[in-house]
């Protein structure tokens, strides 16, 4: 089975990102640190390599992970846009 990319994986990982924390994620997205870890971590999945570097005292991108972020910002500027041109909301 191919993996799927899912667009609320990328958008909590970017929230991770800009945020430099999960815990700062979930609150911002108004839900639990678990879910925000398992959202990334099927993101990683889906890429196949870890995205952040885990330290004793917070997270900080790998390469990979910045390569992934200006991706997934312009994925999802993109999705906007187009769901504003249907005259639909952010899904």
């Amino acid at each position: 089975m191919d993996p799927i990319l899912h667009i609320k994986d990328l958008r909590c990982f970017v929230s991770v990102y800009e945020l430099r924390s999960f815990s700062r994620a979930a609150d911002e997205l108004d839900t639990v640190q678990s879910l925000i870890s398992t959202r990334v971590q099927r993101l990683e999945r889906f890429v196949g390599t870890r995205l952040f570097a885990r330290l004793p005292h917070g997270i900080e991108p790998n390469e990979h992970g910045e390569l992934v972020y200006r991706h997934a910002k312009k994925l999802l500027r993109n999705l906007a846009e187009l769901e504003t041109e249907l005259g639909r909301g952010p899904a």
